[in-house]
């Protein structure tokens, strides 16, 4: 149980030694290696020839120009949309307020890469819906869904979940007294959103219409997925420039992107702290729910709340309804008429259908024990020791949070093209290893920022009582620390898992034959003219629902059990 003082602060300067070397190697280098790329070329600052360069290419303006214009669109359908949605769950009475919660929270499960092939099986030239558009209205074209509009549509009913999960949490912040006291002077309920209940709510809307602004200008499966041959957006340009072998010209445009995303995240930040103070007040009386008293506005409020909630729960439906039918009814049935397990089977199997799915499993599951190990050691140490490298470490684990994936993939590339001196002069792209890495590096941020707050709320007295029996520092946080923060380890290793299993962007840029993951599985069947490709992809598509309900419904049991050191998350 005890280990010699020596022993303990050797251990801590191998493992403190180890994490400055990853984050140099396989953060920093790379993030300096795109930086050099896009700013210096032939030996010389040449940044003002590139920018010229790339406003040349009439493929970089368009998708300049359809990524300015259609940013600006979904900023505005999805505040609509986002609003009205809660409006209808946290300030109107509405019949089936349960069932319209699920409905709307499906982007929550049925995002990213898994809502771009899900939207395209759903409503694109082999879907469902077409073949009964089709039958009704012979003249519509078997592509009618495919381009800017299939685009605009799934932003729209996607990035909702900021107003789902941030905006109703501020309209619940509400003091319902102050909508009394309006309505007792004679004003309207609309005059009463706008006067009363929208000041409050603003900070928290202006910084989740700053996420959806950052999310949509990062846009990239579902232009690939969905804009077809003519819609291209700054994102996927990236990647085209990277595969015609012109680094410095994908690093570069990386690197605008980068500088206008961060700049919105800034803003976010400011705005979503602005909310907490502004929003925050202690309210006396909890909002209640508003009777809407003009029959005709019931009604029309009723009729569009559930058309979202089949615009939402239809493509889920359809999905694993397909996921359970042959693969020769795909395209050619409205509904399956029969079902059969054998395209289950093909995946689970153990064949070739199983490899992206394994290949996702190993490197996601990597990813999180590597990011979680890196994170318990060195959060500890970030939260007692506050000297300079500490500090240093702590910047540096939050840069993949304000720098896009797409400029760190670029980077990792750049850096490890060649043989690099810090990895034993071995060249990591094209290796297995090169994905797996960007996963662990995307991942550290989250797992630091929600891990950070877990530690501090450790009471102190815990470890002053082991030290004082004679506990050597790893004893004690292997008996008394870790089983504290084990329930948020797991609900963040969770989320982590997760997210890196339809982690499209790195997979996209990093990936090889060696190593080919889920997300890009899904993609290829999602365009794929085969049947049983597209069959493949729907199980796919499935699973990972499956995945991300089951950790949400973990996360929510976790929540429910934290003890009282961590339940300050």
């Amino acid at each position: 149980m005890t280990r010699t003082p020596g022993v303990d602060r050797l251990l801590y300067w191998l493992g403190l030694s180890a994490i400055a070397w990853a984050a140099l190697t396989f953060l920093l280098v790379p993030i300096a290696a795109a930086l050099h790329a896009a700013l210096f070329r032939h030996g010389g600052l040449e940044i003002l020839g590139a920018v010229a360069e790339l406003a040349h290419s009439r493929r970089v303006r368009a998708a300049l120009w359809n990524t300015m214009w259609m940013t600006g669109i979904t900023i505005v359908t999805v505040t609509i949309v986002g609003m009205f949605q809660v409006a209808v769950l946290e300030y109107f009475r509405v019949l089936g307020r349960g069932f319209l919660k699920i409905a709307f929270s499906t982007p929550l499960v049925f995002g990213g890469v898994v809502a771009a092939a899900g939207y395209n099986f759903t409503y694109g030239p082999g879907s469902a819906v077409t073949v009964a558009l089709t039958a009704l209205f012979p003249s519509i074209p078997r592509d009618w869904f495919i381009g800017w509009f299939g685009v605009l549509f799934s932003h729209t009913f996607l990035m909702t979940s900021f107003h789902f999960l941030f905006l109703r949490a501020a309209m619940r912040r509400v003091d319902y007294t102050t909508i009394e006291a309006a309505r007792s002077m004679g004003a309207s309920d609309m005059t009463i959103l706008r006067r009363v209940v929208l000041p409050v709510i603003m900070p928290t809307l202006l910084a989740v219409t700053l996420l959806t602004l950052h999310t949509a200008i990062g846009s990239f499966a579902a232009p690939q997925v969905l804009g077809g041959r003519d819609f291209h957006m700054l994102s996927q340009m990236v990647l085209t420039l990277n595969s015609l072998r012109r680094p410095d010209m994908a690093a570069l445009l990386a690197l605008l992107m980068g500088m206008v995303l961060m700049g919105l995240i800034l803003l976010s930040q400011y705005f979503e702290a602005k909310g907490v103070y502004n929003a925050g007040a202690k309210a006396t009386t909890n909002i209640q729910l508003r009777q809407i008293r003009n029959p005709f506005v019931g009604t029309a409020v009723h009729a569009m709340a559930y058309l979202l909630a089949a615009i939402y729960l239809v493509p889920v439906a359809i999905i694993v309804l397909f996921s359970f039918a042959p693969a020769a009814s795909i395209g050619i049935q409205v509904l399956p008429s029969t079902f059969t397990l054998d395209n289950y089977a093909q995946v689970l199997g153990g064949g070739r259908a199983f490899v992206p799915f394994f290949n996702s499993l190993f490197m996601g599951s990597l990813a999180v024990v590597v990011g979680l190990a890196i994170t318990l050691f060195a959060v500890p140490v970030m939260v007692r020791k506050r000297d300079r490298l500490t500090q240093a470490l702590s910047i540096t684990f939050f840069l993949p949070w304000i720098i896009p994936s797409i400029l760190l993939a670029v980077g990792l590339i750049v850096a490890f093209e060649a043989p690099n001196p810090l990895v034993a002069n071995a060249v990591l792209l094209g290796s297995y290893w090169l994905l797996p890495i960007g996963y662990v590096i995307f991942s550290l941020p989250l797992m630091v920022r929600f891990m950070r707050p877990a530690f501090i709320g450790i009471d102190p007295a815990f470890e002053e009582a082991a030290r004082a029996m004679g506990a050597s520092g790893p004893y004690r946080f292997r008996r008394v620390v870790l089983p504290l923060v084990a329930p948020t380890a797991i609900l963040v290793g969770g989320m982590k898992f997760n997210n890196l299993m339809t982690e499209y962007p790195l997979s996209a840029f990093l990936y090889n034959v060696n190593n080919r993951p889920l997300p890009i599985a899904i993609v290829d069947g999602a365009v794929s003219a085969d049947p049983d490709q597209a069959a493949i992809s729907l199980v796919y598509v499935t699973l990972v629902m499956v995945f991300s309900l089951t950790v949400i419904l973990i996360a929510e049991r976790l929540s429910l059990g934290r003890t009282p050191q961590t339940s300050n998350l």
